[in-house]
């Protein structure tokens, strides 16, 4: 009988846990990491759109001086339009410059 009290009073010893204190230290912890990354996060997003547009309007000048060049038709007469049909700029490169209205005659006197 002795030898179960033993084995029982072994097996229901109270384990040691985390208390709340440690807990809200941890979480507080946390929340300060949060407000340090998040901001840094979003200036990341910012950063990376803008040189996104610029290696955008440089890609439409670029493309816009060679189908000038190949069809010899002065600069200020190319279009988006007539770089997407002569396959100078895929679908998704036409979207993005007709959503940012970039023109190819604007990005072509910006980089001078």
């Amino acid at each position: 009988m002795n030898r179960l009290k033993r084995l029982l009073k072994k097996s229901a010893a109270p384990q040691r846990g985390f208390t709340l204190l440690e807990m809200v230290v941890v979480l507080a912890i946390i929340a300060l990491l949060m407000l340090i990354v998040i901001p840094n996060l979003n200036d990341q997003r910012k950063t990376a759109s803008q040189r996104s547009d610029a290696a955008l309007k440089q890609v439409v000048h670029n493309q816009a001086e060679m189908y000038a060049n190949d069809t010899g038709n002065p600069i200020n007469d190319v279009t988006l339009e007539k770089l997407r049909d002569g396959a100078y700029l895929n679908s998704n490169q036409y979207s993005r410059a007709s959503t940012k209205q970039i023109k190819p005659v604007d990005s072509h006197a910006a980089s001078k």
